[in-house]
């Protein structure tokens, strides 16, 4: 994916002060964690974690800024990772997702 084309800003580094982390690194705290404090406890023990960011551990400060700053950017990713899957044939039709722990037929 091109994330420059999805609306991240920080793609491209800045000439001064310290280059801000790359997005792709940063998607890889999404995965099932909601806390970022609790994402920042994961990226220092989690072997996926770990992985899937190779290695960068931020606080939980720029996680929760990433997040803020990127939403529209972040459901564009989401929506594109979909897509994919559906032209991968991963997702039926029928596939759907509750948010919330209780559903009624």
């Amino acid at each position: 994916m091109e994330l420059r084309d999805l609306g991240f800003d920080s793609v491209d580094p800045a000439a001064t002060g310290r280059p801000a982390y790359h997005p792709s690194p940063m998607l890889g705290y999404l995965n099932r964690v909601q806390s970022s404090r609790r994402v920042e406890r994961e990226a220092g023990r989690n072997l996926e974690a770990m992985w899937l960011t190779g290695r960068l551990t931020p606080d939980h400060k720029t996680i929760a800024d990433f997040r803020k700053d990127n939403g529209p950017a972040i459901k564009k990713v989401c929506a594109q990772f979909v897509e994919l899957c559906r032209k991968m044939g991963r997702l039926m039709k029928a596939s759907f997702a509750i948010d919330g722990s209780k559903s009624r037929p």
